[in-house]
C-alpha cells in the first residue's frame, strides 16, 4: 500500500510538474498575404502629382472667376484683364514593349466637353489642352496617341477652370471645384 501511495504521488508530482511548466498561450490570430499578379506592361507616372499605384491627384488651386476661360477657349479668360491658370500634367508612360502607346481619358461626370465638377462651384468645368487643342469629351473620352521611343511616351497637358459652355461669370457660384476622370493604356 505505501508503494502504491509513493507511485500514485511520484506521477501525481511528474503530472503535476508537466502542466506547470507548459508554454503560456498569448495572443492568437492569422496572418492574410494579399496582392495580385498582373501581365501590366506599361505604367503611367507624373513627377508634379500626387498619389499612389495608378492614381494621381493635381492640385488646381483657387482661382479668381476673372480667370476662367471658355469652353471654346480655355486659356483665355473672358474677362478683360483676367490672367489664365492652368495645371501642368507631364504625363510619362514606360512601357517594357511596343511602338506607340493610346490614352484613353474618361471623365467621371461630363460637361459639354470639358470634365464636370463637384463640391459646391456651379457652371464651371474643367478642360483639358494639348499645346493648342482642346480635348472634347462630348462624346465620352478622348484618346491619345503617341509614339514609344526608347519604351516612353510622354503627353503634356494643361487644365483649366472654364465656364460652361453658355453660361456668363455672373451665373458662377464659387467654392470647391473638383473634376476627376479615368484613363486606360494601351499600346501596340
Amino acid at each position: 500500500m505505501k508503494k502504491a501511495i509513493l507511485s500514485l504521488a511520484v506521477f501525481s508530482a511528474l503530472g503535476f510538474s508537466a502542466v506547470s511548466h507548459a508554454a503560456s498561450i498569448g495572443a492568437t490570430g492569422n496572418i492574410s498575404f494579399n496582392g495580385g499578379l498582373t501581365a501590366e506592361t506599361c505604367s503611367l507616372e507624373n513627377s508634379g502629382a500626387t498619389g499612389t499605384g495608378g492614381n494621381l491627384s493635381y492640385d488646381m488651386g483657387v482661382v479668381t472667376t476673372k480667370s476662367l476661360g471658355s469652353e471654346a477657349a480655355p486659356a483665355t479668360p473672358v474677362t478683360v484683364g483676367g490672367i489664365a491658370s492652368s495645371t501642368t500634367m507631364n504625363l510619362k508612360l514606360a512601357c517594357a514593349s511596343g511602338s506607340s502607346v493610346e490614352l484613353k481619358l474618361t471623365p467621371t461626370t461630363r460637361v459639354n466637353k470639358g470634365i464636370g465638377v463637384s463640391g459646391g462651384a456651379t457652371n464651371v468645368q474643367i478642360m483639358l489642352m494639348q499645346g493648342s487643342s482642346t480635348l472634347d469629351f462630348s462624346t465620352g473620352s478622348a484618346t491619345l496617341t503617341a509614339p514609344l521611343s526608347g519604351g516612353v511616351a510622354n503627353f503634356v497637358l494643361n487644365a483649366y477652370y472654364t465656364l460652361q459652355a453658355g453660361k456668363t461669370i455672373a451665373q458662377v457660384t464659387t467654392g470647391s471645384a473638383n473634376g476627376s476622370l479615368a484613363y486606360v493604356l494601351s499600346y501596340n
